[in-house]
């Protein structure tokens, strides 16, 4: 008799861990990352002379671990797309995510695989390579976390610098160390709250690199909203923008306490982060009015009752995944509001 494996089920939450990938660690050697860490001096310098007075970078080095799904080794002839993701340590293993839990990355890529739902990768519906990219988590003076700077507002040096970091450094030797899709079709980037707005910056600062970004919660902040407003036309072509975020809608409230955010080992006094996602909307809205205003297409999804941190986008991690790799409505602005159960 034929052997039936069930399938494994399309919902959250999906698997921890690197589900059958193997990951591979470049270290600030391999990317030639020599540059010294910005202290607060730094600051008063760039305020007072301009990026260029200052380092040719001003990112402190750190690894950058990349996933290899596991259609990787099994095709060796095979070419693949790439997924950028801020704060990569919080992309799949819980046990390294700043709140003990991660978005399930990988669990949610290898599902989606399995139903060959990711009709956009390649010819096999495999998941992409991930570039997993960990933020800074120190504060400059002891006061300013650089997180907030090297994904903050993009009329900031720091966040240049990322921008140019990822763009110019990043991708060629990821493009030059493995088998990708190196076209800005297949190379995208994703990310949560500020790691949502450094995503929409890559793709406009590097339009022909960077085809489709993926906003998660974003935090967005003036600059990049005047940006867009102001923006030329030709940026946007060939691009897809999904932006998604929870919060309080109409009667579905965030509950103030979800016991199983402090469950974790780490991190487990977190506040939750309940009201965040609320707080952003009226960035978030101004963001619609900006690209709607320019006439650009984005996908736009709000899932009512949603949380600011790791577990909240666990639930739904799915949702950007097949807008960027799979089967998703074309033609325009697609708002709709979700419940979360």
């Amino acid at each position: 008799p034929t052997l039936t494996i069930p399938q494994r089920p399309l919902q959250p939450p999906f698997p921890d861990g690197i589900c059958g990938g193997r990951l591979v660690t470049l270290s600030p050697e391999d990317l030639n990352w020599e540059s010294t860490s910005a202290s607060e001096n730094d600051l008063v310098a760039i305020v007072e002379n301009g990026l260029s007075s200052f380092s040719s970078s001003i990112l402190p080095p750190r690894n950058i671990t990349v996933w290899l799904p596991p259609d990787y080794d099994a095709h060796p002839e095979m070419k693949f797309p790439v997924l950028y993701c801020h704060d990569g340590q919080n992309a799949m293993i819980d046990s390294i995510s700043w709140t003990g839990y991660s978005w399930r990355l990988a669990g949610a890529l290898t599902r989606l695989a399995e139903r060959n739902m990711l009709t956009k990768t390649n010819e096999i519906c495999s998941p992409p390579i991930v570039v997993m990219m960990p933020c800074a988590e120190d504060r400059i003076g002891a006061v300013v976390p650089r997180r907030h700077l090297e994904y903050g507002d993009i009329s900031l040096p720091f966040a240049q610098a990322h921008a140019d970091f990822v763009g110019l450094t990043l991708k060629p030797l990821i493009d030059s160390k493995f088998r990708t899709l190196p076209d800005k079709q297949h190379t995208s980037t994703i990310g949560s709250s500020l790691g949502g707005q450094a995503s929409l910056h890559l793709i406009m600062r590097y339009q022909d690199l960077f085809g489709k970004a993926a906003c998660l919660s974003p935090a967005f902040q003036p600059s990049i909203l005047t940006s867009v407003a102001a923006s030329d036309d030709r940026m946007w072509i060939d691009k897809q923008i999904y932006i998604d975020n929870g919060g309080d809608v109409d009667d579905v409230k965030v509950p103030i306490l979800d016991v199983q955010d402090h469950l974790s080992k780490e991190h487990w006094w977190n506040p939750g982060y309940w009201w965040l996602d609320s707080q952003l909307q009226p960035g978030i809205d101004a963001m619609k009015l900006a690209l709607d205003a320019k006439g650009i297409e984005y996908s736009y999804r709000r899932f009512a009752g949603g949380r600011h941190n790791e577990r909240g986008w666990a639930s739904r991690i799915d949702k950007p995944l097949l807008y960027l790799y799979g089967i998703h409505d074309e033609g325009g602005d697609v708002s709709t509001t979700d419940v979360l159960i």
